[in-house]
């Protein structure tokens, strides 16, 4: 899936995702975030959401919907204040829309796709997100049969097809590496968007830890656990150079992983 945007740790993180018409975290609004209604908020780290009245400001005064914003249930409060805020100081009502869900809760897109969070494990609360998308697939007994007799079966009212949920994009947002291991969602999903903040010596593992983030050696040892199809490494750590990430990843991660992971940092596509 095509992916836009920048995603720098302790700075901003705005991840478009044009397909779908939503942002990922909105740290700073860009021109062409603006343009999507939809953000989803992982966290309430200014970096994460700082950008979020200035979005649905921008919205309004281009005379588009009002934004919506889907956030973790405990903190909805707060970003309702900070709306509140800027609106004072702007001397106006920001329209917006604020959709407090917890992991397990749903958010439908319409054209048989929905929202779902999860939990991630972060210094303050947190959730991740996926994009499902119900499908359609024919059952397996009917498998090889002509496209006339299909038809015909399907004029008789037999049903021919069977209905599953496909997770399209996952979004980790900030979190450490148990959200791997716990769920499972993850294994199974088309694109998975995970933060890698810290990718050598410089951070260890354990203080990549203790500050609610992932490090790039905690991957590598778990590489099974990674989706089969598309990977997208984002939010390092300003310290790393776009050639230092490039090298680590290469030399961290084993042949056969490496070659399907993508790199999303500072004003980069993916």
């Amino acid at each position: 899936m095509n992916l836009t945007g920048f995603s720098v740790a302790g700075m901003e993180t705005c991840i478009e995702v044009p397909a779908l018409k939503l942002v990922l975290d909105m740290g700073r609004c860009s021109r062409t975030a603006a343009q999507h209604p939809l953000v989803l908020l992982s966290h309430g780290h200014i970096d994460h959401m700082g950008g979020v009245a200035h979005h649905a400001a921008r919205r309004s005064m281009m005379s588009m919907s009002e934004g919506v914003y889907l956030v973790p249930k405990a903190v909805a409060p707060a970003v309702e204040a900070f709306f509140n805020a800027a609106g004072a100081l702007d001397g106006q009502t920001i329209a917006r829309r604020i959709v407090p869900l917890e992991p397990g809760e749903e958010f439908s897109l319409g054209k048989n796709r929905w929202v779902r969070p999860f939990e991630t494990f972060h210094r303050v609360a947190s959730q991740g997100y996926t994009i499902w998308e119900r499908r359609h697939r024919l059952r397996e007994e009917f498998r090889g049969k002509e496209p006339a007799e299909l038809g015909a079966l399907r004029r008789q009212g037999v049903p021919i097809e069977d209905a599953h949920e496909v997770p399209i994009l996952s979004f980790t947002g900030d979190t450490r590496i148990e959200v791997l291991e716990r769920c499972e969602e993850l294994q199974r999903t088309e694109t998975l968007v995970l933060e890698t903040t810290f990718l050598d010596a410089r951070v260890s593992v354990d203080e990549a830890r203790a500050m609610g983030h992932i490090h790039l050696n905690e991957v590598a040892s778990r590489s099974d656990l990674l989706p089969t199809a598309d990977v997208v490494f984002t939010h390092f750590s300003a310290r790393y150079s776009a050639a230092d990430i490039a090298s680590l990843i290469e030399q961290a991660l084993p042949e056969g992983v490496r070659e399907r992971v993508r790199i999303l940092a500072a004003e980069s596509p993916a």
